[in-house]
């Protein structure tokens, strides 16, 4: 874990929020709908002894890992694989290590100074111009990329932080660990093998299984908080500007007012832009003063408002609203103007309902989906455990762990799984579970050693260690900040 984060962590937040743009703006997101918003901040998936991780953090995580996996499925992985190879629980646990470090990291009393962040962001290229960090450049690309500049600022100086943690704990590779790993490492197996997976079994749970799984765990099964809100739309200000006032507004704000090549339009072919601009502003003000009278009781007749009950799946202003209305009381109960798709919207809250359990009625898919899933696994190792001594399967080649192209049917993400395992095991005959309800049956025919020449064991060594330095590390914090977490099943 914190190896791939040494290799990765640098490009990472430049990587997806700004290259990667178009792919967030319409990627998936988590969903926290199964817990409760009570005894904690709304915007925080978890907390890990001090520090909490946000909604944000989460989301970037995920989308990071599904972006990963839809690179090794060829364009082709969905929601439905993500929820079963449970990439939600593989980016909270990713934030959560992170978390411990960071924890860490406080207790040494590292920080990232403003002089280390300052010199990291000018010298990444995606703000270059002419060579060059430019500022208005590193504005504009944040802005592209929907990202305000505090928040990136943050993730990096986040970033920079845990890079100096890592950097600690990073271990060397001593002459006789290099050759006392590599007898290890560079065996060479044939095997004899067979996937089963889940298409060769049939479960169909009963309504009493049902009911008796409901019964058990009917508090994973929540309903989503909800909010009634009133709603106002503040009409559009039109109105008309002078040359010289729209001539001003446009040299304060020219650097947003830009071509599809990133040039700055000349005040000519900017002027519709400048006129729009100048009209959401004036817009903007007046749903302050609409806000204002909505506060004091005192609004003008005339003005109508619109209820709604919002909820994580039922949300038509976006998740960013979502997230203050559920931080508004009954004390204070407006929300400032929102502009959303074009629109100022001012929000009141009305009524808020939390989490509690669902009935067995409006859970009951969701429980057969589970249940059906955990029986599906049971038979599955059931049928594993009882073809194991008989089974006739596949004879490879002489294979390494690089050996992902040579065990078909097996794709090469989920030969590398199973080759990772295979060489850890100790037993010549057994099987190895995989992600999404495979398992690979194997017989360990033959062993011989590569030659040594060809042997480069530093690396594997390197990999060894880290390996092993990161789990007794994580385990140790773990044991020293608390972690809780605030996602079913987590």
């Amino acid at each position: 874990m914190i190896t791939w984060m040494q290799r990765h962590r640098k490009y990472l937040i430049i990587t997806l929020w700004i290259s990667g743009g178009a792919f967030i703006a319409a990627g998936p997101m988590f969903a926290i709908g199964s817990g409760s918003f009570s005894g904690r901040s709304a915007d925080s998936v978890a907390k890990v002894g001090d520090i909490e991780i946000s909604v944000h953090q989460m989301n970037t995580s995920y989308r990071q890992l599904f972006a990963q996996y839809n690179q090794m499925f060829q364009g082709k992985f969905d929601e439905a694989q993500a929820k079963a190879f449970g990439l939600e629980q593989q980016a909270l646990r990713q934030l959560i290590n992170e978390a411990l470090l960071l924890n860490l990291a406080e207790k040494f009393k590292l920080v990232v100074t403003d002089k280390e962040l300052s010199s990291n962001i000018a010298a990444t290229d995606a703000f270059f111009k002419d060579g060059k960090f430019d500022k208005e450049t590193y504005q504009k690309v944040l802005k592209q990329a929907q990202l305000k500049i505090s928040q990136y600022e943050s993730d990096v100086r986040r970033s920079l932080l845990l890079n100096k943690m890592m950097d600690i704990f990073s271990p060397q590779a001593l002459p006789i660990e290099k050759e006392a790993v590599s007898m290890a490492i560079y065996i060479n197996d044939k095997i004899s093998y067979k996937v089963i997976d889940a298409s060769m079994i049939q479960v169909s749970p009963s309504e009493e299984e049902l009911k008796s799984y409901w019964e058990e765990h009917k508090f994973e099964y929540m309903s989503e908080p909800s909010f009634q809100v009133e709603v106002i739309e503040q009409s559009p200000v039109i109105k008309s500007y002078s040359e010289d006032e729209l001539k001003e507004a446009y040299e304060n704000s020219k650097h947003t007012f830009v071509n599809k090549e990133g040039i700055i339009k000349s005040f000519k072919k900017a002027k519709p832009e400048v006129t729009a601009a100048l009209n959401n502003e004036a817009t903007n003000k007046e749903a302050l003063r609409t806000y204002i009278s909505y506060k004091k009781e005192s609004l003008d007749p005339s003005v109508t408002t619109q209820a709604f009950v919002i909820s994580e799946s039922s949300n038509p202003f976006g998740p960013d609203v979502l997230q203050q209305i559920a931080k508004l009381t009954s004390q204070k109960p407006y929300l400032k103007p929102q502009e959303i798709e074009g629109k100022f919207l001012i929000f009141k809250l009305v009524e808020s309902k939390g989490s509690e359990p669902k009935s067995y009625e409006e859970a009951k898919e969701q429980v057969k989906t589970a249940l059906s899933a955990e029986q599906t696994t049971a038979q599955l190792r059931t049928l594993a455990k009882n073809s194991l001594a008989t089974f006739e399967g596949k004879t490879s080649p002489f294979i390494t762990r690089e050996s992902i192209s040579k065990l078909p049917p097996l794709a090469e993400y989920e030969a590398a799984e199973f080759l990772e395992a295979l060489f850890a095991q100790q037993e010549k005959r057994g099987f190895i579970e995989l992600k999404g309800n495979k398992i690979v049956l194997f017989n360990i025919l033959e062993q011989k050693l590569l030659e040594k020449e060809n042997m480069t064991q530093e690396k594997n060594v390197l990999r060894l260690k880290t390996s092993l330095l990161n789990d007794g590390l994580l385990k140790k914090l773990e044991a020293q900040y608390p972690v809780t977490s605030y996602l079913k099943g987590n």
